[in-house]
């Protein structure tokens, strides 16, 4: 699995020359098959959304190639359902491909030895996690640490994975909630965060709010709302996005309350982020 996700990600970099030649080299010089490189991420910023040429995850860690024009300006829209990383604390390292090529390859060089002392770091102090494709988005990963944390890259390819994870014990699930079991007044919530039918759905851009809204019919739009409001429910959210492979995948975004202050029938449902963390509560 390790060769095709790393075959897939240089294959996703051929048409720009420069950025294919920087980012092979980057890989090539760390030399570490437990480290996992990420081609061309979407992520968010506080000034907008951007798209990163290389991304380590486990470093949290961004490599722009800079070749020497102005990037296209992002259509938010239209990346809403891709698995946007959301990089307010994230570091961003930029290569200059438009110097000459012993000075990107000297850049280069630096930016692997910065990358190879922060996993020598993280290694020291006993918090590096090896890349392993098979188990990193397995439940029996997160079964054994005892809960899902927003920092720790939590993502599943079904809702079933999900809904087991917590206690169920599902062939299959097709509904967008599920009770969770331990928690009477918690819901696990599936939404697409983009619009899709007759719902308009968002995340901002910073994580912690979620906008619902129903386009249709303000009759649709107050049912729902007077329903949420009433139930007064903690959402524990997995929200449904493509990945870097164009693969489903069940991101969890964190616990949701209802803003009662936004909230309107005029304005939609609006959630606010609460927790970055639940534990499982499974006998």
């Amino acid at each position: 699995m390790k060769t095709l996700h790393l075959t897939r990600q240089l294959q996703r970099c051929t048409h720009k020359r420069f950025e294919l030649y920087a980012i092979s080299r980057i890989i090539h010089k760390v030399d570490d098959l437990d480290v996992k490189f990420i081609t061309q991420q979407y992520v968010s910023r506080p000034d907008g959304f951007a798209l990163t040429d290389l991304y380590l995850p486990q470093l949290q860690l961004h490599v722009e190639i800079d070749e020497g024009f102005h990037k296209q300006q992002i259509d938010a829209d239209k990346i809403r359902e891709l698995d946007i990383v959301t990089a307010t604390q994230h570091e961003v390292h930029r290569i200059d491909a438009s110097a000459s090529i012993e000075q990107i390859n000297q850049q280069v060089d630096e930016l692997v030895a910065l990358i190879k002392a922060k996993i020598e770091l993280q290694k020291a102090e006993g918090v590096f996690a090896p890349w392993n494709p098979e188990v990193e988005h397995s439940i029996e990963r997160f079964k054994a640490l005892g809960y899902v944390d927003l920092k720790d890259d939590v993502a599943f390819r079904t809702s079933v994975e999900v809904c087991n994870l917590f206690g169920h014990n599902y062939a299959g699930f097709q509904r967008s909630t599920a009770s969770v079991p331990g928690y009477p007044k918690y819901k696990l919530w599936f939404p697409k965060l983009y619009p899709n039918g007759e719902w308009y759905n968002e995340l901002s851009q910073d994580g912690k709010e979620i906008h619902e809204y129903n386009i249709e019919s303000m009759e649709k739009r107050a049912t729902a709302i007077e329903k949420s409001l009433t139930q007064d429910t903690t959402m524990v959210v997995f929200a449904r996005v493509r990945n870097e492979v164009g693969q489903t995948m069940y991101r969890f975004r964190g616990l949701f309350v209802q803003d009662f202050e936004k909230t309107s029938v005029e304005a939609g449902s609006y959630w606010k982020r609460v927790a970055e963390r639940i534990a499982f509560k499974v006998a």
